[in-house]
C-alpha cells in the first residue's frame, strides 16, 4: 500500500516580515508501507507513557526537550542541565512527521521557557521512508513556526544532526542539512542553531568512537555532557 504524506512550504516573503506566515501546498511524500495505521501507531506505547508522565509532571519547566531516541535516551538530562528544570518528551525513533501527528500529546500539558529539538530520522538512509533535504527543511520550518506562535516567549534551539558510523552513507546529506539549518537560523531568527555534531568528531572529522554506543548510532553519557555544555553556552548567548 502507498500513502502520501502532504507537506507544505513556508514562504519567507515580505508578508512574513510583518509577522505573518504563508503556507503553500507543495506536494506529497510517497511512503511504501503495509498499513497506514501501523505507521501512525508504531510508537503508541511510548506515547502512552508520555501521556501518563504528563499527569504527574508540573506544567511549567525551564526547558522542554523533544525529538527522537537520542532525546529519549538522555537519561542524565536532569543532571546535565541542572539547575534548570527540564522535561524530556522524546520518544521512539520519531520523525518530524510523527511529531506533527502527535503534536498535542507532546506539548499540550507544558508551558516551557525554552524548547530544544533533536530529530534526525527523516533522512536516515531508508530509501522507502526518507524525505528529501528540501522536504526535511520544510518540516523543520513548519514545526518551529508553530512553536513560535504557540510559545512566542520561549527561545527555540535546534541541535545539529550528528554524524554516525551507522549512517555514514548519508553524511553528505547530513552536512548539507546542517549547513542549511544554520543559515536559516541566522537569516530568520526562528530558532538558534547549536552545533553539537562537531563535539563528537575526531581530528579527521569522523565520529569519535569513544562518544558512541555499540550500535554506532546513539551516544554515551560523556557525549551528552558535551551536548549540555554547548547548549547552556548557546542559551547564555555565548
Amino acid at each position: 500500500m502507498k500513502i502520501f504524506v502532504l507537506f507544505a512550504s513556508l514562504l519567507l516573503s515580505a508578508v512574513s516580515a510583518l509577522g505573518q506566515e504563508n503556507y503553500r501546498l507543495q506536494g506529497s511524500i510517497e511512503v511504501d508501507i503495509t498499513s497506514p495505521i501501523n505507521w501512525i501507531e508504531r510508537y503508541e506505547k511510548e506515547l502512552q507513557t508520555l501521556d501518563k508522565r504528563a499527569e504527574s509532571e508540573p506544567s511549567e519547566c525551564d526547558v522542554l526537550f523533544f525529538g527522537s531516541s537520542s532525546i529519549r535516551m538522555w537519561k542524565t538530562l536532569t543532571e546535565d542541565m541542572a539547575p534548570l528544570k527540564v522535561v524530556n518528551r522524546g520518544y521512539g525513533g520519531a520523525t518530524l512527521r510523527d511529531i506533527f501527528y502527535n503534536y498535542e500529546r507532546v506539548f499540550s500539558h507544558y508551558t516551557p521557557k525554552a524548547i530544544v529539538l533533536f530529530c534526525d530520522n527523516d533522512i536516515s538512509g531508508d530509501k522507502n521512508h526518507d524525505v528529501t533535504i528540501a522536504e526535511n527543511i520544510d518540516l523543520y520550518r513548519m514545526i518551529f513556526t508553530r512553536l513560535s506562535k504557540e510559545y512566542p516567549d520561549a527561545p527555540r534551539y535546534f541541535l545539529s544532526i550528528k554524524y554516525t558510523e551507522a549512517r555514514k552513507g548519508i553524511r553528505h546529506k547530513q552536512q548539507m542539512l546542517n549547513e542549511m539549518m544554520a543559515e536559516i537560523a541566522e537569516r530568520t531568527g526562528l530558532f538558534t542553531y547549536v552545533d553539537v555534531n562537531s563535539l563528537l568528531l575526531d581530528s579527521e572529522g569522523n565520529p569519535n568512537p569513544k562518544y558512541f554506543l555499540g550500535d554506532k548510532l546513539h551516544i554515551t553519557r560523556e557525549a551528552y555532557a558535551l551536548w549540555a555544555q554547548e547548549l547552556k553556552r548557546a542559551m547564555q548567548g555565548e
